[in-house]
């Protein structure tokens, strides 16, 4: 009936935050049964709610350009200058806390009812991606509805780091466990993905340096995929990758670092990781590469109004692979209102209904696994053809 049921070994996690390492050790008797799933189980769970609040809080600004941000003049009144790192300002998709701030209950209950789905049919009875799909949708949601507790905040450093940062807290009760963001991170996902890299990328930090945050929830039926293009994103971007630091020397993501545990003896582990994923412009350049230095950081929130108020950020433009940000002047207040106008629209939209649990027509998941085999098979082929 299951495919795969051990005992997890105490699992210690060396992360660097702040110039401090935080050991981190699981407690086997909580996290093995995690490790558990059905492999051809015909339940999915459905996440239409999390798609109602994606699709109210999310503004996808497209793929990376590798383009800097304008210098930020000083205020009126003020030499002050903002500091922001000029090569990642520009990328990551937004989120548009400055309205759904007043949805928070809203944004808690859907939390509780995520919470609650393990108590009415065990996660065990589920597949392998349907869990992941669960625990990253759970994370994700929670981890937004504590930065809406706090907004308006600039920076989320302080709050994201130390023993007592969000990831942290014991916020979630999972089927009688009490877990933390980090306990979902670096206990329960290993658990149930121990030779996986990819689950990574699908835990928004809040942040412009994190991975991104997606349009729709994650299912059973799109999470593999949608990792994959979270992950050729990151390594394609500014976020995840840079070149100027000296031939040999690949800067990445201080991200990379927090999850040094995948990645053995880090340096060859973490080239051998990202070759998965770069593109033709940069593929050589890691292959090159003699060592990383994770030393890529941007721990400002990634909301709407922050990045639309600064006046180095410019246009906001439409293309093929959704909204982004071109260089240009200053939005003008026209051009403000029409993008505020659009998300409040998409805010109103947010609420009612409840995430439930379905029986899964086999001609469905069929049908979406060959939708989804056909969009790998064909990124194989452009990437292939680049």
């Amino acid at each position: 009936m299951f495919k795969r049921l051990f005992e997890v070994s105490v699992l210690t996690v060396l992360l660097t935050v702040s110039g401090s390492l935080i050991a981190q050790q699981g407690n086997t008797l909580n996290y093995a049964k995690y490790s558990e799933f059905t492999e051809n189980s015909q339940l999915e769970m459905d996440f239409s709610v999390v798609d109602q609040l994606m699709h109210a809080g999310v503004m996808n600004m497209g793929p990376s350009t590798r383009a800097f941000a304008r210098p930020v003049p000083p205020s009126t009144g003020t030499r002050l200058t903002q500091t922001v790192d000029r090569a990642t300002e520009n990328e990551a998709n937004r989120f548009f806390y400055e309205s759904l701030k007043k949805d928070q209950e809203k944004i808690l209950r859907l939390r509780k009812e995520l919470e609650a789905i393990p108590s009415v049919t065990p996660l065990n009875q589920f597949t392998q991606e349907a869990q992941l799909a669960y625990w990253l949708n759970l994370y994700n949601v929670t981890l937004i509805n504590e930065v809406a507790l706090l907004y308006p905040m600039n920076s989320l450093r302080p709050v994201l780091t130390g023993e007592d940062s969000i990831l942290e807290r014991k916020l979630l009760s999972v089927d009688g466990v009490q877990l933390s963001l980090n306990d979902i991170h670096y206990r329960v996902l290993p658990a149930l993905y121990p030779d996986s890299t990819l689950y990574i990328y699908g835990l928004h930090q809040g942040i412009k340096g994190s991975p991104n945050i997606r349009t729709k929830a994650f299912t059973a039926s799109n999470v593999i995929q949608n990792l994959k293009s979270n992950a050729a994103e990151f390594v394609n971007s500014n976020r995840g990758t840079q070149f100027n630091s000296g031939k040999g020397v690949v800067r990445v993501s201080s991200f990379y670092e927090r999850n040094a545990h995948l990645f053995p003896g880090f340096n060859q582990a973490l080239k051998s990781h990202l070759l998965q994923f770069a593109n033709a412009s940069i593929r050589e350049l890691i292959e090159n590469a003699s060592s990383f230095k994770a030393d890529i950081s941007n721990w400002r929130i990634n909301d709407l109004y922050g990045s639309i108020r600064r006046r180095d950020i410019g246009l906001y433009v439409a293309n093929g692979g959704g909204t982004r940000m071109a260089t240009g002047t200053e939005m003008s207040p026209a051009q403000k209102n029409e993008l505020i106008s659009l998300m409040r629209v998409r805010a109103v939209n947010f609420g009612g209904g409840s995430v439930t649990v379905t029986d899964l027509d086999p001609r469905k998941e069929a049908e979406a696994r060959a939708r989804a085999e056909a969009e790998a098979k064909k990124q194989e082929s452009d990437k292939d053809s680049n």
